[in-house]
């Protein structure tokens, strides 16, 4: 992939498309769920400028242009849940978890079928679909402060589950240092080829 400034240009939409759908998708569950940390935080938008993390949104398109969208590591903004809102304090903290990855998976869906249409802006739409299924993925893994990691808490027991959730709180601001290393060192090449083979999956040889 030659790095153009329409490839540029195509690359950022592709990202905001994947974080703004992300982190909404989660502010949306969370308050379907009961609760209304997400709406008073100002979350409940699809404004990209509330939902956007400066080291995360460059690392995610250093890593997508870098690597010819073979892999996109990064992050958004987190957007914040209180668990003692929901009824199944886990089960339902798994679910706001699971949305945004479900978010961003759709979304890749629905543009790979655009993109088999042959329409122009073609570039604009593998980009889209690109974003969001390394978006969803990444976020997918079981590593805190990630999805993935929230998800997993509703299927161990409820002592296990407070000790992983008390894991991640005390990484506090380190967490971004601790996931910039662990992308590169373990994510990235466990998760390289399932992004891999799901892209030719969606759009072929793209």
């Amino acid at each position: 992939m030659i790095l153009d400034p329409m490839t540029l240009v195509a690359a950022m939409i592709g990202l905001l498309s994947a974080f703004i759908v992300h982190e909404y998708a989660h502010a949306r569950a969370a308050y379907a769920l009961g609760d209304p940390t997400s709406k008073y935080d100002g979350r409940l938008t699809l404004n990209p400028l509330v939902h956007l993390d400066p080291l995360g949104s460059i690392c995610l398109l250093i890593t997508m242009l870098g690597s010819q969208g073979g892999m996109v590591l990064g992050w958004a903004k987190p957007v914040m849940f209180n668990r003692d809102n929901f009824k199944n304090p886990f089960g339902d903290g798994a679910l706001v978890a699971l949305a945004g990855p479900i978010g961003n998976f759709v979304l890749a869906v629905l543009f790979a079928l655009i993109y088999k249409l042959g329409l122009p802006g073609n570039l604009f739409a593998e980009m889209i679909v690109k974003a969001n299924l390394g978006f969803g993925l990444f976020n997918s893994f079981p590593l805190p402060p990630l999805d993935g990691w929230k998800i997993l808490q509703a299927f161990v027991s409820r002592s296990l589950a407070r000790s992983m959730q008390n894991l991640e709180e005390s990484m506090g601001r380190a967490a971004p240092a601790i996931l910039l290393v662990a992308s590169f060192l373990v994510i990235s090449p466990l998760l390289r080829p399932l992004y891999f083979y799901s892209k030719i999956f969606l759009l072929g040889g793209a």
